[in-house]
């Protein structure tokens, strides 16, 4: 049977990241303690015992922030992405540009940067659960951010939705290869290549003409 994640529990303790108070550092606690075991240990032999005792905590401390060690997981990640946001320049609502680069770019050197964490997240033995949530999240940030490009799609289907969580799918399965093959990438080369497929279209870097000639 499914485990059901709460919104409501997930904002409540978003919205504890920022205060500085006991409940923060005890989730923030949780969440460094469970990144350090994450990064050399395989993922099925994490349990949430050794995390809880880690950290100076018990398991009871454990379930007050988290459902279980899928949660923990996604929510690692999701402070990830939260740091990378806070240090990455303001996003241009007219261009969606920050610095005259693309989000992409920022979210593939967040990426190098914390190569071993991906590779972890990457493993075979990670539920699929977890991957579904981060698409999910990622997928409604990108609509969140695409506000100038949603007024201008006039199409009836697919909605703006679709093509987000098409793109949201697409980038991280180009980060999974990346991570993967253990390519050391250029990010404003990746970056820009992602941004030309999802605006243009793959028929804008296939040589149609050619093709017919030969």
């Amino acid at each position: 049977m499914s485990k059901l994640y709460s919104p409501f529990q997930g904002d409540n303790i978003l919205q504890m990241y920022n205060k500085k108070d006991k409940i923060s550092e005890s989730y923030e606690k949780l969440i460094r303690t469970f990144h350090e075991i994450f990064l050399v240990t395989p993922y099925e032999k994490i349990s949430i015992e050794n995390i809880a005792k880690r950290a100076g905590m018990t398991r009871v401390n454990f379930y007050h922030y988290f459902v279980d060690k899928e949660d923990i997981l996604y929510r690692t990640y999701i402070d990830f992405y939260r740091k990378m946001e806070s240090e990455s320049p303001t996003v241009d609502p007219k261009t969606l540009l920050a610095n005259g680069r693309s989000l992409t770019y920022y979210a593939l050197e967040n990426t190098k940067a914390n190569i071993q964490f991906y590779k972890m997240l990457f493993q075979n033995s990670i539920p699929a659960s977890v991957t579904y949530r981060i698409i999910d999240f990622i997928t409604e940030e990108s609509y969140r951010t695409h506000e100038p490009l949603r007024k201008l799609y006039k199409e009836k289907f697919p909605p703006y939705q679709f093509v987000n969580q098409c793109l949201a799918g697409a980038f991280w399965n180009l980060i999974r290869n990346l991570v993967l093959s253990g390519t050391d990438f250029d990010s404003e080369l990746v970056s820009d290549f992602f941004t030309k497929l999802s605006t243009q279209g793959l028929p804008s870097f296939l040589d149609v003409g050619s093709q017919k000639q030969n």
